[in-house]
């Protein structure tokens, strides 16, 4: 039976979905070819806690600034691998790329998930140095999961004066929708899950500054809540006209010279 969320947490309204999966696709092949990142680098013990890491241009500079990448899925598919498109556009501008995996729901739990990521920037920040990076200029983005997970990290006082600052795109800041759609089959979200990991509806103490940022072609809820959260905050946001779920991302943050590469570029520069 359908839900009445169904609509606004899926790619249904997307046009040519199949075609935006295969270019997706083909630019992570490329850049994993031609960047030659270190892949599977563990930040720790448990089962998907890895990244894969991809080294500044030559001649860059030493020191280079980190950006964590956290991959979307609804905190339950897709991989690090499949968002190596994100690295070269930034790698080419003398900056550290680690694009991150976790442990998936359902089988971890949203706290599971929360504490891995939290652990891979704390990973980064003890280890940045050896790795040529700049420990105090360490940046995280994400999208979709992935940006929710961004305001997690940046609320955790575990990670304070670790995290410079913070990008989360087309995220979803309140659990409560989400368990009133399909999404929720798979991740069987608890009350006491939606209430601890809604970052729109508890008090947030952000020990870095945040950006926000939309599709202007996402759904009215992947809107709403971005909306709602840059307000929340005071957060410097943009909605990204001509983008989707997938093209805010394909077409738009990994794109040199693109105004939301230039958002994310405008906050590491200025560190």
């Amino acid at each position: 039976m359908a839900q009445p969320m169904d609509r606004a947490f899926s790619l249904d309204d997307v046009d040519d979905l199949d075609g935006l999966f295969a270019r997706r696709q083909n630019a992570a092949t490329k850049a994993t070819e031609e960047g030659q990142p270190e892949r599977g680098v563990a930040y720790g013990s448990l089962p998907g806690e890895q990244l894969n890491l991809f080294r500044p241009a030559p001649g860059t500079g030493a020191k280079a600034p980190v950006l964590v990448f956290i991959h979307g899925g609804f905190w339950k598919s897709l991989d690090a691998d499949l968002f190596s498109f994100i690295a070269p556009a930034f790698a080419a501008r003398g900056i550290l790329v680690a694009v991150i995996d976790y442990p998936l729901m359902p089988a971890a739990r949203m706290a599971d998930v929360v504490a891995s990521c939290r652990r891979s920037v704390a990973w980064l920040h003890a280890n940045a140095e050896g790795l040529g990076g700049d420990p105090e200029r360490i940046f995280v983005s994400g999208n979709s999961a992935g940006g929710h997970l961004v305001v997690e990290l940046l609320d955790a006082p575990e990670l304070a004066g670790k995290v410079a600052g913070g990008l989360a795109i087309s995220g979803i800041y309140d659990l409560e929708p989400v368990t009133r759609s399909f999404q929720n089959d798979d991740l069987q979200l608890t009350a006491e899950e939606v209430a601890q990991f809604s970052p729109l509806q508890r008090e947030l103490d952000l020990h870095a500054p945040l950006r926000v940022t939309v599709g202007g072609d996402e759904t009215g809820e992947f809107l709403r809540q971005s909306s709602e959260m840059a307000q929340k905050v005071g957060a410097p946001s943009m909605v990204v006209p001509g983008t989707n779920h997938v093209t805010v991302l394909l077409d738009a943050l990994a794109v040199e010279g693109h105004p939301l590469h230039g958002f994310l570029c405008e906050m590491i520069d200025a560190a």
